[in-house]
């Protein structure tokens, strides 16, 4: 296998210390929320729920592209490069029909030092990866639900041909230049002895490759029923840490389709800091209102959104954790 097989660590690498370098004067990740949509409904994702009991996530579905560019241009006030600018969230980045034209502007701007897109891949059509490609993307990260059609009926509620699926990636790792590819399958959609069919598929044209963790995402959802592993390891395969402070609002910013940004990329909106439309994301990032969230965050006085979530434990690292710094975390912030 010629991919590097991931284990217990982020896909970029190597994580700052969270509680050394904050606050931050430009944020590490920001994430943009594209399209609120998926063409799939996976039995772990909130989208298999119906609209009505999902809780407040977007009033938009598409973001459009004019607000989107405002972002990027918002980005290039900041005084050093994102660490990462990535399209994802709530739904499937590939349904918006301008998404090559966002990855170019902001590769154009140079705002990021890695431009990264997760997707499905089930759109990824010969004409767009090409786009994709030419416009500057850095990562593809792309998501396996099965390894078979009858695995994407039974886990995503659709029909694929796994064939089509599985070549259209092939196409995108032989054109890909200097792009690279994560392929990842979530444990629960493997079936018994099937990991080293995963890692024969797709190990020799990608270059990081992972089997990640089912974690308890949407509270409406009883995942007990859909794994038999106990939900005690994170996502990338580390022990769940017991942590009361999540560490999402001091090192990144999602900017939703409606142009609300928020502090993290939970499955329902715990606090709206600003919006695109009306304010500079620079001003949003530096400002009280933010600021005030980070603080009650710090002392554990969390709203009634964040109480309930535990989305941040499954995806956290050790680097992550402030439990325990937050007196000089907040001495800092003062």
């Amino acid at each position: 296998m010629n991919a590097e097989q991931i284990n217990g660590q982020s896909v970029g690498g190597k994580r700052a210390r969270l509680a050394e370098a904050i606050p931050l004067d430009s944020p590490f990740l920001v994430q943009v929320f594209p399209v609120y949509a998926c063409n799939f409904k996976c039995n772990y994702c909130i989208h298999s729920l119906l609209k009505k009991d999902r809780g407040f996530i977007a009033n938009k579905i598409m973001m459009d592209f004019e607000l989107y560019k405002k972002c990027i241009d918002d980005l290039a006030e900041f005084p050093q490069k994102i660490k990462m600018l990535r399209f994802a969230a709530t739904g499937e980045p590939l349904l918006h029909p301008q998404i090559a034209e966002m990855i170019k502007y902001a590769n154009d701007k140079e705002i990021a030092n890695s431009l990264d897109i997760v997707t499905n891949a089930s759109l990824l059509t010969k004409e767009l990866s090409d786009n994709l490609i030419d416009a500057g993307l850095d990562w593809l990260r792309i998501s396996i639900q099965g390894l078979s059609s009858q695995k994407y009926k039974e886990f995503c509620g659709i029909d694929i041909d796994f064939d089509d699926l599985t070549e259209s990636i092939r196409y995108f790792c032989k054109k890909r230049n200097e792009c690279k590819v994560y392929i990842k399958i979530i444990d629960c959609a493997l079936e018994e002895n099937e990991d080293e069919k995963f890692y024969d598929m797709f190990g020799n044209i990608c270059d990081k490759i992972a089997i990640e963790h089912l974690n308890p995402a949407v509270p409406d959802i009883d995942y007990t029923k859909l794994s038999d592993t106990p939900l005690t390891i994170t996502q990338n395969g580390n022990a769940v840490q017991n942590a009361q402070i999540c560490p999402q609002p001091f090192y990144m910013l999602q900017i939703n389709p409606d142009g609300n940004i928020v502090p993290c990329c939970g499955m329902k909106t715990a606090f709206v800091c600003g919006n695109v439309d009306t304010e500079s994301i620079f001003d949003v990032w530096n400002g009280n209102k933010l600021k005030k969230f980070q603080l009650a965050m710090l002392k554990k006085q969390k709203n009634n959104v964040c109480k309930k979530c535990e989305v941040y434990k499954f995806g956290m690292f050790e680097e992550d954790v402030l439990d325990g710094s937050e007196d000089r975390v907040i001495e800092n912030f003062k």
